[in-house]
């Protein structure tokens, strides 16, 4: 599915969050480090699949799937699921380098987020409150997104404990993300400490969240 996309894709408009993920309006998606093979369903790293001499046309393998070609894709539970997926690859040591262990354990950390990501304030949500059952179903939602972020709690921290421990930054970007790192784990000093060097206006959101001590993820 992911290797036949349209070429002429016009992108409306973009969002960044404080851990680096980034939305597009129309979704697509653009994670294409890891294929499946769609005989096996196993998973493999693109870079690896490709012969030195081979001519490159184009970024993806003509017949390798993506995640969302996974076998669970269409169930209700895919973000956990996925989440799970990309755990069982650090488990089996399908990250041989430190570079893919961080792919990994970014994909995890984002996955969780995604929970608590695009969860309005409530007040946001009245105007869609048309009658007293659209109103459960939302709020349902909502509260239900919570719960299972609260479920991820222990992976959420061990996870990116791991990050931490191999995340070493190279650039400004970098020492923000790593900075979101520590806020996102409470550690508000770690998260001060590593914006040290870092201009104010690139980091305004996210110094101003240590302010006041919010650990989830913002938008910027």
């Amino acid at each position: 599915m992911g290797a036949y996309e349209l070429m002429s894709y016009t992108i409306h408009s973009t969002t960044v969050y404080s851990d680096g993920m980034t939305v597009t309006e129309p979704w697509m998606n653009n994670d294409k480090a890891i294929a499946i093979c769609p005989k096996c369903q196993k998973a493999f790293w693109q870079e690896d699949a490709r012969i030195e001499t081979e001519e490159r046309i184009g970024d993806n393998l003509p017949f390798a799937g993506d995640t969302y070609d996974l076998p669970f894709a269409l169930s209700e539970t895919f973000r956990e699921e996925l989440i799970q997926f990309y755990v069982d690859l650090l488990k089996d040591g399908f990250a041989n380098t430190t570079d893919r262990k961080i792919y990994l354990r970014l994909r995890i950390w984002w996955g969780i987020n995604d929970f608590v990501r695009y969860r309005e304030p409530i007040w946001k949500l009245f105007p869609q409150f048309t009658s007293l059952r659209r109103a459960k179903i939302l709020l349902a939602s909502r509260r239900n997104s919570r719960l299972v972020f609260a479920e991820f709690k222990t992976l959420f921290r061990e996870n990116l404990e791991k990050l931490i421990a191999i995340f070493k930054p190279e650039h400004e970007g970098e020492q923000i993300m790593l900075a979101e790192m520590y806020r996102e784990l409470g550690e508000m000093g770690k998260a001060h400490e590593a914006l040290k060097g870092v201009e104010i206006k690139n980091c305004r959101r996210i110094t101003k969240a240590i302010a006041g001590n919010k650990k989830r993820v913002v938008k910027l």
